[in-house]
């Protein structure tokens, strides 16, 4: 028989001011989710001009795209105002544009922006499909989603009730993160799968445990990504491209 999950109100995790630790946590991460982004975006990242982060948090993420030379003029939105936790030290001198809104409807008019990315907010939302043709719309070229895929053969009540409680309502295997972005009408023109760098593996540990944990979670990504993503948590990014005959989705 299986048991309640303690289901709180969601997203809370995410409301209010951040401790400095939270704060580094985020600038630590945002250095991986930029350079998924611009792997898979290869010599094709020259064309980035305007870019649009959909929940954006503290800002890190487009902070470090320009710091790395990925687009030219930065906006961000948030259910959350993007302004209580700017984190954006270390950021290009471009422009820099921030605002809330009703984590439904973008809003900006079809095709206006050439890279559109929500990295690690699609295991949030009620509505996938929505978000993701919401994506699809103000993109211009580029669509980048980024999601942990948290289950595997090592699932448990306990560790989905753990990334229930920071707001995870979505589960993902890369089979089936790949299978809600084609069903949601869009083209796939790159996949990645990946391990957290050794910074982020440190950050709440020693730097020779988060050493001996990189080496054996890279290795095993690196003999067969298959067995690896049966076995553990890795993060998957897919770049895509508007598929010729999208239409609205009716639900999540």
């Amino acid at each position: 028989m299986t048991m309640e999950f303690s289901v709180g109100q969601h997203n809370a995790h995410y409301e209010g001011v951040y401790s400095a630790q939270e704060r580094d946590w985020r600038r630590v991460c945002a250095v991986d989710k930029a350079d998924h982004i611009a792997g898979l975006l290869g010599a094709a990242a020259a064309n980035v001009g305007n870019v649009l982060e959909v929940g954006c948090g503290t800002g890190a993420v487009l902070a470090r795209l320009s710091a790395i030379g990925i687009g030219r003029d930065f906006t961000g939105i948030d259910v959350i105002d993007p302004a209580t936790n700017l984190e954006i030290d270390g950021a290009a001198t471009a422009p820099f544009r921030w605002s809330s809104y009703d984590g439904a409807t973008i809003p900006f008019a079809d095709g206006s922006f050439d890279l559109v990315y929500a990295s690690h907010v699609l295991e949030h939302v009620p509505e996938p499909r929505a978000l993701l043709y919401e994506l699809a719309r103000v993109a211009r070229t580029f669509i980048y989603i980024e999601v942990p895929c948290e289950l595997h053969a090592r699932t448990n009540r306990r560790a989905l009730q753990s990334t229930l409680d920071i707001g995870h309502i979505n589960f993902y295997t890369p089979d089936t993160f790949r299978l809600v972005l084609e069903t949601a009408g869009l083209h796939v023109s790159g996949f990645g799968t990946y391990d957290h760098s050794l910074p982020v593996h440190a950050f709440h540990s020693s730097r020779l445990k988060g050493l001996a944990k990189s080496i054996v979670r890279k290795s095993l990504l690196s003999v067969s990504p298959a067995f690896a993503t049966r076995l553990a948590t890795y993060h998957c990014g897919a770049l895509c491209r508007r598929g010729e005959a999208q239409t609205p989705p009716r639900g999540g």
